[in-house]
């Protein structure tokens, strides 16, 4: 049995080592609460608070406005220009965060951050926040890899922000309907940080930043999306729907009744040297 004045030195010193450390310890923070349907607002331009085409003012280098200035007056003629989603091409990213359609949805676990999107493109992100390093190489896609990581503490236990980097992407993509183009090496590092409004819990903001050689400086947008707690999700499907249809280097549109017909004026019919 240990004597009593070694047991009262034992209480001391644990008394002391209380004090020393302060408050207990603290517990660990848990993943936030993003649950539910997650519905842009704002425009489907690449950055919201802008107007769309010229208006995105896209830090482009010069070779690269071109490109979207002969999108835009491709477009003014009738035709689709630089969008490959007019032709079913999934957006890819940074793209798809503007979040087209039905809505996204989180799945957050310890290791992985999943991102489902509804109709019509029903693309899949996965985050890793597992630690990992990045990969010797990374097959490229449309969604990218993705390597997150939870930051800062939301005041109510849980993380505050998701900071994400992506890479590897593959093409075509540009960054909205106007064409905005990617660098045709497809380089692109697009880094993000998504994050609930303290005020408003159904309010998701995702800062997002790009960097690409078509780029003269990185360029960083804000998007926001609420939260429908009552979702109700939809299907539509892309290729049932398409009414574009690009034959050679020419785009028409395919009436309801099974048609083609032009998109601009004075367009040539397809050319039918296959079917003689």
């Amino acid at each position: 049995m240990l004597p009593f004045k070694f047991i009262a030195f034992l209480t001391l010193a644990a008394a002391l080592g209380a004090a020393a450390t302060g408050a207990p310890a603290q517990q660990p923070l848990r993943l936030p609460d993003w649950s539910g349907q997650w519905i842009r607002t704002g425009s489907g331009s690449f950055d919201p608070s802008k107007p769309a085409g010229l208006g995105q003012q896209a830090p482009l280098t010069a070779e690269y406005q071109k490109q979207l200035e002969a999108s835009l007056a491709a477009q003014a003629a009738g035709g689709q220009g630089n969008d490959p989603m007019a032709r079913c091409w999934p957006p890819g990213m940074p793209r798809m965060m503007i979040n087209y359609g039905l809505g996204m949805e989180f799945v957050l676990t310890g290791e992985t951050t999943y991102l489902l999107f509804g109709e019509p493109m029903r693309q899949l992100r996965r985050i890793y926040t597992d630690g990992r390093a990045w990969p010797p190489a990374i097959t490229p896609s449309f969604s990218g890899y993705s390597i997150g990581s939870w930051e800062g503490d939301d005041g109510g236990g849980h993380y505050a922000v998701l900071a994400v980097e992506t890479r590897g992407l593959r093409g075509p993509r540009s960054l909205d309907s106007s064409g905005i183009p990617v660098h045709a090496d497809q380089e692109t590092v697009v880094r993000e940080r998504m994050f609930l409004d303290r005020a408003k819990p159904d309010v998701l903001y995702d800062e997002i930043t790009v960097i690409d050689h078509a780029l003269r400086r990185p360029w960083t947008v804000t998007r926001t999306y609420r939260r429908e707690r009552h979702p109700v999700w939809l299907e539509t499907i892309c290729g049932e729907l398409e009414p574009q249809v690009k034959i050679g280097a020419e785009d028409y549109y395919v009436t309801s009744d099974g048609f083609l017909m032009p998109t601009r004026k004075d367009q040539p019919p397809p050319d039918l040297r296959n079917f003689k």
